[in-house]
């Protein structure tokens, strides 16, 4: 009865044999028949277990996931804004308007800028030149703006019954600035104070002729005061005075 147990049964063993057969069979078929195409080798398929990928074709994987996860979200992303100062550059006008008065800055645009028409933080006073007209006073400008800064063009001189404009294109880091003068025969002589004076009035704007803006968030990048500190110089070199200097707000022009 033992002898008979222990022998093996025909048909089990026929079968244990068959499944043998086809696991080599199996894997024979997986590996590369050419030494160099081991590198082409993903994984080996048992018929009850199969071999893991290897790091670097996980690797492999989660890179290509993130690829096109990365892509379909850039795809609907919001497109990038203009620069605004870009879209309305068409619309910022230079010279004199009609009232015959210089223009202001258009802040919401173009921070980088002061001018006498201004009302806001852009303001900045006007001038008395020390000459009889405003003839004379825009020939002294152009021998000194000329003479001191040749790298300054005059862009536009043009005469008025009501004075004289002129404009001058200055280079700077992100191109040509621009700076504009309307000298009027005017003067300011009816408040009994230092500065009531004969003498030509001098309005003007100074405005950068390009603006750089942070994205996405659209926050133009300040000049740190050059179109201020570029007038304070030129006056200094002309010998002319700010219109009530002897306000004390006045002494910062």
């Amino acid at each position: 009865m033992a002898s008979l147990l222990l022998k093996p049964l025909p048909h089990c063993g026929s079968r244990l044999k068959y499944s043998h057969d086809r696991r080599r069979s199996t894997v024979r078929s997986a590996l590369p028949h050419n030494a160099n195409d081991v590198s082409s080798l993903s994984e080996v398929h048992l018929e009850d277990r199969a071999v893991s990928p290897s790091p670097s074709r996980l690797s492999s994987w989660a890179l290509t996931a993130c690829t096109i996860s990365c892509g379909v979200a850039m795809s609907l992303a919001a497109p990038c804004l203009a620069n605004p100062y870009l879209e309305s550059k068409k619309t910022i006008v230079l010279g004199v308007t009609s009232e015959g008065t210089i223009r202001g800055c258009q802040g919401n645009i173009n921070p980088n800028c002061v001018s006498t028409a201004s009302t806001n933080e852009l303001y900045a006073p006007a001038w008395r030149a020390n000459t009889r007209t405003a003839m004379e006073a825009a020939q002294e400008m152009e021998r000194t703006v000329l003479a001191l800064y040749p790298d300054w063009s005059l862009a536009q001189s043009q005469s008025y019954d009501f004075g004289e404009y002129r404009a001058f294109l200055v280079p700077s880091l992100f191109g040509n600035d621009i700076v504009e003068f309307l000298i009027k025969n005017e003067s300011v002589n009816d408040r009994n104070w230092e500065g009531d004076r004969e003498g030509p009035f001098v309005t003007y704007r100074s405005l950068a002729g390009s603006v750089k803006y942070i994205w996405p968030i659209q926050q133009p990048l300040s000049d740190f005061g050059a179109q201020k500190t570029r007038l304070q110089e030129l006056r200094g070199q002309l010998g002319w005075q700010v219109i009530g200097c002897e306000l004390i707000e006045c002494y910062d022009y």
